[in-house]
C-alpha cells in the first residue's frame, strides 16, 4: 500500500522502481493530477477525497459496515489524537461531528486493510492527515510493517523511521557506537558539518519565515487583499466580503489579546524560553502526542521551575502570518493566551522579541518539536524536549512528559550540567549514518542541492533497500 499524497510527475520513479522490483501497489493514496501514473489493477485514492471522508472510486459501492464499539474502543487512543489533528480540515465541525467523521474513516479503513491485505505499507512524511493516521495505527494492531520519513533540514537529511514513535533504531545503534570513538568535525561530511556550525552562529530568522513575512504584512498584506476582492468581485461575493471585513474590524482577534497580556522581557530574572509552536501542523499533531496542548506543556513547565524562575512564553510569527492570519480558529480560541498568561510565572513576551537574544540568556529552551531546541543545542544549551523531533535522540536532550521530569531536567541544568560538543557531533554521525541525501518537501534556501530525478532515485533505492531487509533469509 502506498500513501504518497504527491502531485508531482517523478512520482513514477518510485512507482516503477517498485514494480520492477516485483512488488505489486495494491492501493495508492495520491493526488488527482497524476492519477494517471496509477498501476494496472491498483485502487486509486485522491488524497484529498481520503482526507473528506469520502471513498475510492473502487468501494464507492461496497457494503461496509459501521465501525463496532470492539474496533472503537481498541482505538480510543488515535481517536484522542485525531480530534485535535482535525483542526487542520474540519476546524469549524464540533465534536461529534468530528467524532463521526472519524468513526467513518475508521470503519472504511478497516475495511481496505481487511480486503486488500497489503504486507507494507509506505508513507511518504510521517502521517498526519487523519486518514493516514488511521492507517498506520490500524497497521501497527496488525502487525503490518510500515515505513514513513522525516525532513531534518539538517543539510538535506531525510530520516527513515519504521515506527516514527519510537525513532530510528539503527540510530540508536550507531549512536551508542559514536560516542564511545571521540569523534570531531572532521568526522562528519563536509555538508553536515558546515551546516552545524552555521547553526551555531545563526542570527537570522529563516528565509521562508522572512518570505512569509513579506507576503502577511506591509505591501504584501495590501496586495494580498487587492488579490481577493479582485477574486470577490469576479463571482458577485464582493459586498459579502465587505460586510464580513467591516464586521471583523470591530472584533476582538489574536493580535489584539495577545499584546493586551503581554510583558516586557525582563532579563535580570532567570527564565526558560518557550517559543510556541505554529499550529495546526503535523510537528505538534501527532509529533506532540499529548503536548499538542501547548498550554499542558506550559502548566507542566511553570509547575516544575525552581525558586524566582520564570517561563518567557512568545508567539510563533507566522500563525498570524498564515492560514486564518489573526482570526481565532480551533489552533487558537478566544481566551487562549489569557490561559497562558494566568499560568503561575508563565509571561507573555512581544512578538517582535528576538528569539535568538531570548535563547542566548535563558537558562534553556522548552519546546514541542521545534527548530529553536536544536538551535539551543548547537548553543551549548540543553534544552527540554516535550515531543518528537528528528533530533531527539541527540545526547543533552532532556526528553520530558511530566512535572516530574522538568523537575529533574532544571535541577541539572541550575546545577551547571551542559552539553558537550563532541556528544552532538557523535549525534551527527550517527544521523549521517542512518538517513539518505533527500528531501520530501520543498528545502530551505541554503540547503544542498540534489536534482530532482536524483532526489526521487534515491528514495526509491533505500525504500526497495529497507523492503528487501524485511523479507525471511530464504527468500
Amino acid at each position: 500500500m502506498l500513501m504518497w499524497p504527491s502531485s508531482d510527475p517523478l512520482t513514477k520513479i518510485l512507482i516503477d522502481r517498485l514494480q520492477a522490483a516485483g512488488h505489486e501497489i495494491v492501493y495508492w493514496v495520491g493526488e488527482r493530477p497524476i492519477e494517471y501514473l496509477n498501476p494496472a489493477g491498483c485502487i486509486f485514492h485522491d488524497h484529498y477525497d481520503a482526507w473528506d471522508a469520502s471513498r475510492a472510486e473502487a468501494f464507492r459501492d461496497a457494503d461496509i459496515a459501521p465501525a463496532d464499539p470492539i474496533l472503537i474502543e481498541s482505538m480510543y487512543a488515535t481517536e484522542s489524537l485525531l480530534l485535535s489533528m482535525m483542526n487542520k480540515r474540519y476546524d469549524e465541525a464540533p465534536v461529534d461531528e468530528r467524532k463521526h467523521v472519524y468513526y467513518t474513516m475508521l470503519s472504511y479503513w478497516n475495511h481496505v486493510l481487511d480486503t486488500t491485505k497489503p504486507d507494507f505499507i509506505l508513507y511518504a512524511l510521517v502521517p498526519h492527515s487523519i486518514y493516514s493516521n488511521i492507517v498506520y495505527d490500524l497497521a501497527r494492531t496488525r502487525g503490518i510493517p510500515t515505513l514513513c520519513f522525516e525532513d531534518t533540514w539538517a543539510a538535506l537529511r531525510l530520516l527513515p523511521f519504521e515506527d516514527f514513535w519510537k525513532g530510528n533504531e539503527g540510530l540508536h545503534v550507531s549512536l551508542s557506537t559514536c560516542v564511545k570513538q571521540e569523534l570531531t568535525l572532521e568526522d562528519i561530511g563536509k555538508e553536515l558539518r558546515d551546516y552545524y556550525l552555521a547553526t551555531r552562529e545563526l542570527r537570522e530568522v529563516p528565509s521562508y519565515m522572512q518570505q512569509q513575512k513579506k507576503l502577511a504584512e506591509g505591501f504584501g498584506l495590501v496586495w494580498h487583499r487587492i488579490a481577493v476582492a479582485l477574486r470577490a468581485l469576479r463571482s458577485g461575493a464582493l459586498p459579502r466580503l465587505l460586510s464580513e471585513f467591516a464586521r471583523r474590524a470591530f472584533m476582538s482577534n489574536l493580535r489584539g489579546e495577545y499584546e493586551r497580556l503581554t510583558s516586557n522581557v525582563g532579563w535580570d530574572v532567570p527564565f526558560v524560553y518557550f517559543p510556541l509552536s505554529f499550529q495546526p501542523e503535523r510537528t505538534t499533531s501527532p509529533q506532540g502526542g499529548i503536548f499538542h496542548d501547548q498550554i499542558l506543556a506550559v502548566e507542566t513547565l511553570a509547575a516544575a521551575l525552581p525558586k524566582a524562575w520564570e517561563v518567557y512564553v512568545k508567539e510563533h510569527p507566522s500563525q498570524w502570518w498564515l492560514r486564518g492570519k489573526t482570526r481565532y480558529s480551533s489552533a487558537r480560541y478566544k481566551g487562549y493566551y489569557e490561559r497562558l498568561a494566568k499560568i503561575p510565572r508563565a509571561r507573555l513576551v512581544p512578538i517582535h522579541a528576538s528569539s535568538f537574544e531570548l535563547t542566548k540568556r535563558s537558562k534553556t529552551v522548552a519546546t514541542i518539536t521545534g527548530t529553536a531546541g536544536w538551535e539551543a543545542l548547537a548553543r551549548g544549551k540543553m534544552p527540554l524536549v516535550f515531543g518528537y523531533p528528528w533530533y531527539r535522540d541527540c545526547p543533552g536532550v532532556f526528553r520530558v512528559s511530566s512535572a516530574a521530569d522538568c523537575i529533574k531536567a532544571l535541577e541539572k541544568i541550575e546545577r551547571g550540567a551542559e552539553v558537550h560538543e563532541q556528544d552532538i557531533i557523535a549525534y551527527l554521525k550517527a544521523l549521517e549514518e542512518n538517513s539518505i541525501r533527500a528531501h520530501l518537501a520543498d528545502p530551505p534556501a541554503g540547503s544542498p542541492v540534489v536534482q530532482p530525478e536524483e532526489n526521487m532515485r534515491i528514495i526509491a533505492d533505500f525504500v526497495l533497500s529497507h523492503m528487501n531487509s524485511l523479507r525471511p533469509a530464504s527468500q
